[in-house]
């Protein structure tokens, strides 16, 4: 199979980007499959595209909860002041038009995603966000802090 050299060169130079970094190309299976489904069905149910899986935000997003957990903060802006667009772009990530990001957290018993989903829903910006008809395109992180909070990343794009 014969592969474009730009999408080629931009797979390879974020995979490496992605191993400098300390992480992988992040698979959707396990909490992460799970929010991306019930993201989906909840912009199914408002007659919305499904978001599509994307390795290269997911990583972004998966170095963000990392990195909130380590550090021990919850915010948009990382503690060098970067934006989730300023992280995208660190990333390599490119061609879209639209970006956003919900950030998520729970330390519930139970159903951690269920709730921080539904605490998206309550809020305006993270609703408009899930919601809006031009993202087409996700990519999600969650980890487990040690003290046993859930912190979910989730970036939505227009590509």
């Amino acid at each position: 199979m014969v592969f474009p050299l730009r999408s080629t060169v931009a797979f390879v130079a974020t995979f490496w980007l992605a191993l400098a970094l300390g992480f992988a190309p992040v698979a959707y299976c396990g909490p992460e499959s799970e929010l991306l489904e019930r993201v989906n069905a909840i912009r199914g149910a408002e007659k919305l595209i499904p978001l599509a899986p994307s390795d290269e935000l997911a990583a972004v997003a998966l170095a963000h909860a990392r990195d909130m957990a380590r550090q021990g903060y919850f915010a948009h802006l990382d503690r060098d002041g970067r934006s989730p667009l300023d992280r995208v772009n660190a990333a390599g990530v490119s061609g879209f038009a639209l970006l956003a990001e919900n950030l998520g957290t729970s330390n519930a018993s139970g159903e951690r995603l269920s709730l921080i989903v539904s605490a998206w829903l309550d809020s305006h910006d993270h609703r408009e966000n899930l919601l809006n008809p031009a993202f087409n395109t996700s990519g999600i992180g969650i980890v487990r802090t040690p003290e046993g909070h859930t912190i979910a990343v989730q970036l939505y794009a227009s590509f």
